[in-house]
């Protein structure tokens, strides 16, 4: 382990090691109905056992000067999206249980089930005086649910060491934005710099008050598109943008391996994209329809997390619109844009064939085609998800130099990254520990398993290590 250059940090004797990750994306287990489909949910991608001897490892390797381990999942560490099961007997839709109190106390029973293995380490971890913080990102936002938390803190207590459940439930944490060390980090998931997962309020993300029936969720919209579209096109991978982002030649190849003589690929686009346009837009009235006190309840917060408002405010100045408040940026990202260019052109072309007389014509006529692909290819250019993300190390400078922190870690991208700050310091993207599939083999494998390491020191400044997880 090769330590980087002393950060600035916090006067005061440090007692604490803190420890990072992201985006672990712990889903349900099963066996996929087709060869290829959901290959991430499989229980040869289950990551349990892993993240046991993980724990086990910051455990045994921190330094006696340190009284515990602060260990923080940064976002994304349950993958509520991506469980589509329903409980025997009860009727839901195709991509599962709705985003309310019940749906989600479902899968998070669910979730529990199928990590017990992770569950007991991580008792066992809390029962060796240690605690554990899970911040919430766009795909574990279900976590926001008093009644979700409660599930989960019991069950790790449940797990517990003889004469230890009580001293374990208490070291269970959820945080809904950010974590901040004065003197030390800030850390965030990051999914409010990107209108595709931001949250119109993050610390209180719901469209019906707690004393209704359901008590729904405003999910962003990219939880509602990998719900509708990953649960019919089980061969994309949501932990890989390389999954959806490909050439022509890619989505023709993906076509016929996955579709072809199989299912349809219009139809489900087109389910797919009147839901997704009705779900978000239907949302978006009745969140704005909801008063709230946002003063009250970001003041609050900011007195809570030892800021000021102003820093908050400067914060909700920099999240990104969700993409459901933009019409026309919501209809881009659902690809209706390229669709109805497509549905012209071969309007067009099938009109035109009817009424070709000469050679020349018909030759005139499909040089219609690369003009069509530059077109859509030139609307297509560019992931609105993936641009946005270039702007994070300028979110990141404004933080530092309002808390004057030396760390900054975001997660969400699930690209690596470490940069230098103007002002000292460094940002960090944690990446991802999700299961991908390996484009050759055809197998699921996991990619570096990145993690961040912070020790104040006694005399001042702050030992930052960013390493990557290898088995022993």
């Amino acid at each position: 382990m090769r330590p980087s250059d002393p950060l600035f940090g916090r006067p005061e004797r440090p007692t604490e090691e803190i420890v990072v990750l992201s985006d672990v994306h712990l889903t349900e287990v099963i066996e996929p109905p087709y060869e290829g489909w959901w290959s991430y949910k499989t229980a040869a991608a289950r990551q349990d056992a892993t993240l046991g001897r993980f724990l086990e490892m910051i455990d045994a390797r921190r330094p006696d000067a340190y009284a515990q381990t602060h260990l923080v999942f940064n976002g994304d560490t349950w993958d509520f999206d991506l469980v589509y099961s329903k409980p025997e007997g009860v009727k839901a839709a195709f991509e599962g249980m709705p985003i309310n109190r019940p749906g989600s106390l479902y899968k998070a029973e669910r979730l529990i089930a199928d990590h017990q293995t992770f569950l007991a380490a991580l008792a066992k971890f809390c029962a060796g005086g240690n605690r554990v913080t899970f911040v919430m990102g766009n795909h574990d936002r279900e976590l926001a649910y008093p009644s979700v938390q409660a599930a989960l803190r019991e069950a790790v207590a449940a797990l517990a060491p003889p004469g230890t459940a009580s001293a374990v439930a208490s070291r269970v944490h959820f945080e809904p934005w950010f974590v901040y060390e004065p003197g030390v980090c800030y850390l965030e998931h990051g999914q409010q710099y990107d209108s595709t997962c931001s949250y119109r309020d993050v610390l209180d993300p719901f469209i019906e008050e707690p004393d209704s029936e359901h008590y729904a969720l405003e999910p962003s919209l990219g939880s509602i598109a990998g719900r509708l579209v990953i649960s019919r096109s089980g061969a994309f991978n949501p932990f890989d943008d390389a999954s959806f982002i490909r050439s022509a030649s890619g989505y023709i190849k993906y076509w016929l391996d996955h579709y072809f003589l199989k299912r349809s690929m219009l139809w489900g686009w087109l389910v797919c994209a009147v839901k997704l346009l009705a779900q978000s837009r239907w949302n978006r009235w009745r969140a704005l329809s909801r008063a709230r006190d946002w003063d009250a309840t970001y003041g609050a917060y900011a007195a809570r997390k030892g800021v000021s408002p102003e820093f908050v405010a400067m914060l909700r100045r920099l999240w990104s619109r969700p993409c459901a408040d933009n019409l026309l940026q919501l209809l881009h990202e659902m690809w209706a844009d390229r669709v109805l260019v497509l549905a012209v052109a071969l309007t067009f072309l099938v009109i035109g064939i009817s009424r070709i007389t000469t050679w020349v014509e018909g030759a005139l006529l499909f040089t219609l085609f690369p003009f069509v692909a530059l077109t859509i290819r030139a609307m297509g250019r560019g992931s609105l998800a993936l641009i946005e993300r270039g702007r994070w190390g300028l979110v990141a400078e404004h933080i530092t130099a309002r808390l004057n922190v030396p760390v900054i870690a975001f997660g969400h991208s699930h690209r690596p990254e470490r940069r230098p700050l103007s002002r000292g310091g460094r940002y960090y993207n944690l990446g991802t520990w999700a299961p991908v599939a390996d484009p050759e083999e055809g197998r699921v494998l996991l990619a570096a398993r990145r993690y961040l390491v912070l020790r104040p020191r006694r005399q001042g400044g702050v030992w930052a290590a960013f390493e990557a997880w290898e088995e022993p």
